[in-house]
């Protein structure tokens, strides 16, 4: 309330100024056309009121009526027509008040004995420059106005898609580790020799996470750095009891993608495809960046239906969070496609790296 309060009084003070310099400019101009003879005289200064009183007339009418209700709702041939007309009517009463009430004090100016169409265009045309400069200067204002609030809201959603990302990013950082640290307790259990790896590459992780996926992008090359150290996690966790590949192909320098984007793709082919030889479960991941500036991302997972499945409220918050996060960050640049072929699970993800 305080700052539209605020912007009202900078506005009157705006108009009152304007007025102020557009009333000493036409009495500076009198007392020039007179060479200063008149200085002292009331003629001037009363002549000067009529003057600017007409074409704030004019000025204000087209501020307050025509712009908004003509102007503005694009009726452009009709705001046109009104406008001549209130522009013709302003230099009217100034003709019209200076040859008959005001004549005793314009008596001796020929201009001034009588109607005439000479003065009237004259008055006419400065009467035009008025509500021309006037609607300039208006719809400049609105323009800026606009563009702050269009700045402001941009401000605002900006924030919004940070608050949402990072809320999205919190629900991996937590799910990854109550799993992998699942898995570290089952080896402790087990007294096994692999749990001092496991825990260097889970320390490995846990630096990247809270060291370095606080960008909105991080270096590609570092992204899959996590994705092999989360590979090679899982072999661990597995034992190597099912064939896990990884391939990329291409060049990945200078390249630049969200953080924590391919983990939860990759960690649901984990839960869905790794249940040991017997099974014929397998992971396969191919990542190719060999077009500039483009990536694809295919992931292939053996999948039975009867086998056993985490189950409970995480189930499928992974992909929903993926999906949501390339919503936000790649708009119109990505594809999600999650095909179940028989036994075959398979994700392909694409993506348009060029900003």
């Amino acid at each position: 309330m305080t700052t539209i309060k605020s912007i009202s009084r900078n506005r009157i003070v705006y108009h009152i100024i304007f007025w102020l310099v557009a009333f000493t400019f036409w009495l500076f101009t009198m007392f020039v056309a007179s060479n200063f003879k008149n200085i002292l005289k009331i003629e001037p200064v009363l002549m000067t009121l009529v003057f600017n009183l007409c074409f704030a007339f004019a000025v204000y009418f087209n501020l307050l009526v025509l712009l908004p209700y003509l102007f503005k709702r694009q009726r452009f041939f009709l705001y046109v027509i009104s406008l001549l007309g209130i522009v013709s009517l302003a230099a009217f009463i100034i003709d019209f008040l200076l040859v008959y009430p005001l004549s005793n004090f314009v008596q001796g100016e020929k201009f001034f004995e009588e109607l005439t169409f000479v003065v009237w265009v004259n008055f006419a045309f400065f009467t035009l420059i008025y509500v021309g400069i006037t609607t300039f200067l208006s719809l400049m204002r609105e323009w800026f106005v606009l563009q702050k609030i269009s700045t402001q809201l941009k401000d605002i959603e900006r924030e919004k898609l940070e608050a949402e990302l990072k809320a999205l990013k919190s629900q991996i950082n937590p799910h990854f580790l109550f799993n992998t640290l699942n898995n570290l307790y089952s080896l402790t259990l087990d007294k096994s020799d692999k749990a001092p790896d496991l825990v260097l590459k889970l320390s490995d992780m846990m630096r990247y996470i809270l060291y370095e996926c606080n960008d909105r992008y991080v270096l590609l090359e570092k992204e899959l750095d996590f994705i092999r150290n989360y590979l090679d996690l899982q072999k661990i966790r597995l034992d190597e009891a099912i064939p896990v590949k990884i391939e990329v192909k291409g060049n990945t320098a200078q390249n630049k993608i969200a953080p924590l984007l391919f983990e939860p793709l990759i960690e649901n082919a984990f839960k869905h495809g790794a249940y040991g030889k017997n099974n014929n479960g397998f992971v396969n991941i191919l990542f190719n960046f060999e077009e500039a500036n483009k990536m694809e991302l295919l992931i292939e997972n053996r999948f039975d239906k009867s086998w056993p499945n985490e189950k409970g409220e995480s189930k499928g918050i992974g992909i929903m969070n993926v999906s949501r996060r390339l919503e936000l960050l790649y708009p119109e640049k990505h594809s999600l496609d999650i095909q179940e072929k028989g036994s075959l699970f398979t994700v392909i993800l694409k993506i348009d790296l060029s900003k």
